[in-house]
């Protein structure tokens, strides 16, 4: 079998265009494509070819892990037709499964099941060559070096994952492995390799084998902002770079602790090592959750975990040092910018503003932290220590640098656009001031959305000035009307000003008739949804 040629890994300063067949393709371009003779016999070729390597596959698995037969002489005879120059019976390699489908998932890597015999064949060898429980119905039909010597390259299985998400970049299964791989490779030092560092053995140090692995979590997240320059809304690139975040920060801290009490004992890898958010943030509340399950690098299709692995916990015995303030302030920080330098790339990029959502209350602790450091230098900061009225100060600070530094920006550049005014009416609900707070935090968060009133009805009054649709009949969405989106912004910033308790019954009156006017409009523009503007009016008439 002819082992393909290694896919050329994607670097941080390629220039190769990783999405350049998956847009900007018109479906009847496709379609006539497929009607060409030459074009059809080609790709009734290569499914020939597709079908013989599945069927390929398939048969050297079966064989694998078929337990051998004994032929009429007493030999062990795994398969008749399969033999070396001397006459021994070579059974089938899982380094042919390996290349198989390494061969088959370059052309296409979307098949699941592909890459679960992928995975299935990475952990055969090292559970192979254990052999500690007599339940596990392994074949003894592949040669101890091939069994010694197999471990899990992980450069190997980052640069086909490259290479195949070069092909499609939106690939689930492609990304699923490519997680899968770094955390077996985590988890696992005695099975994982590096190019430039020497394979962890049982004796070596697992604490330097993380700090090995964070430098290609750095690589991983100068990978993922290579595939965002190419396509900056690709929510499978924005989930894995959370997951990366969460490897890295779940790792601990690069400073070796010398109080054994300071370390976090960890009993299980995918208590940490799962993409989480909470564990490393020591935070409950971190809507950011694990996104491999419990042994998925444990145990894949007939492949089982080690069995002396289950009393052990995790693979890598290690005490994990926190991360410091400083350590956690510097990764929510890089991607604190990140999401505004590609929100101020494109406006539209739905999955930027989603990862800052979540950004914000973690930015919120890391910049009240830093307020009091030089007060509690040395020691752990708690925040119930924070006053209520200090905290929501520092809510409404940070809510208004977000209107004024990048909604503002973005609803006057691209005022049709959906995007940032769902963004909008997070940091609208997310700044509400809670019960408790002194009358002046109110009085500042009623500020800060009149604010935001008076800029959307400038906004309105230059979109007016722009209309080129004189007839109000024809101000329809479909049709070009703009400023949909200025109305339901607008109408909101009302709402929450109506529910204040500060304001007199005189500008009651005003914003309920606004608010009129507001939906009006909307009933206008937008008739597909008239029967939900007139009850929204019909609650702000009752109110």
């Amino acid at each position: 079998l002819p082992t393909p040629p290694p896919p050329q890994v994607l670097h941080s300063n390629s220039t190769h265009s990783c999405v350049a067949t998956m847009h900007g393709q018109k479906r009847s371009e496709y379609k006539s494509r497929l009607l060409n003779p030459e074009t059809s016999t080609k790709l009734a070729t290569k499914a020939q070819q597709w079908n013989h390597l599945s069927h390929e596959l398939l048969t050297q698995r079966r064989r694998l892990f078929e337990p051998p037969s004994t032929s009429t002489d007493g030999t062990d005879n795994a398969d008749g037709d399969n033999k070396s120059a001397k006459g021994c019976v070579v059974g089938p390699s899982p380094e042919i499964l390996l290349a198989l489908t390494e061969k088959m998932l370059s052309v296409n890597p979307d098949p699941s099941h592909l890459w679960n015999i992928r995975r299935e064949m990475l952990l055969y060898v090292p559970t192979a060559a254990k052999k500690v429980d007599a339940n596990v119905n392994l074949p003894d039909n592949s040669n101890d070096a091939t069994k010694a010597s197999h471990i899990l390259d992980i450069q190997r299985e980052l640069t086909l994952t490259a290479h195949c998400l070069q092909r499609n970049p939106k690939s689930y299964s492609a990304w699923y492995h490519r997680k899968w791989s770094l955390v077996y490779s985590l988890t696992h030092p005695a099975t994982a390799a590096y190019d430039d560092t020497p394979t962890p053995d049982s004796s070596c140090d697992k604490n330097q084998h993380l700090n090995n692995t964070k430098s290609i979590f750095q690589s991983e997240l100068d990978l993922c902002a290579q595939f965002l320059q190419l396509d900056e809304r690709n929510f499978h690139c924005w989930n894995y770079r959370r997951f990366v975040v969460a490897l890295l920060g779940s790792c601990g801290s690069s400073t070796s602790s010398t109080t054994k009490n300071m370390g976090i004992v960890v009993q299980s890898d995918m208590d940490v090592f799962n993409g989480s958010w909470s564990s490393w943030l020591n935070q409950s509340k971190v809507a950011m959750g694990a996104q491999l399950s419990k042994g998925s690098t444990a145990t894949v299709g007939n492949v089982p975990s080690y069995p002396e692995e289950k009393n052990e916990g995790l693979h890598v015995t290690m005490s994990i040092v926190p991360l410091s303030n400083q350590e956690l302030e510097e990764i929510i920080t890089n991607e604190w910018n990140f999401t505004t330098s590609k929100i101020q790339d494109n406006f539209s990029n739905g999955s930027a503003f989603h990862y800052r959502s979540k950004l914000l209350p973690l930015i919120l602790e890391s910049r009240l932290v830093s307020s009091h450091s030089s007060d509690c230098e040395g020691s752990d900061i708690d925040n119930s220590l924070v006053d209520k009225c200090g905290r929501y100060d520092a809510i409404l600070s940070l809510a208004r640098e977000e209107w004024e530094s990048i909604l503002l920006n973005a609803i006057f550049t691209e005022p049709d656009d959906q995007t940032p005014w769902w963004y909008h009416r997070f940091i609208v609900s997310w700044a509400k001031p809670s019960d408790g707070l002194s009358d002046e935090m109110v009085d500042d968060y009623e500020a800060l959305l009149f604010e935001m009133a008076d800029s959307l009805r400038d906004l309105l009054e230059v979109e007016k000035e722009n209309d080129t649709l004189g007839n109000a009949s024809e101000k329809d969405e479909s049709k070009g009307a703009k400023c949909k989106w200025a109305y339901i912004g607008l109408h909101l910033v009302l709402s929450a000003l109506l529910e204040s308790k500060s304001i007199d019954e005189e500008e009651l009156v005003d914003l309920r008739e606004e608010m009129g006017v507001c939906l009006a409009e909307l009933i206008t523009i937008d008739p597909n949804r008239k029967e939900r503007y007139q009850i929204l009016a019909d609650e702000t008439n009752a109110a």
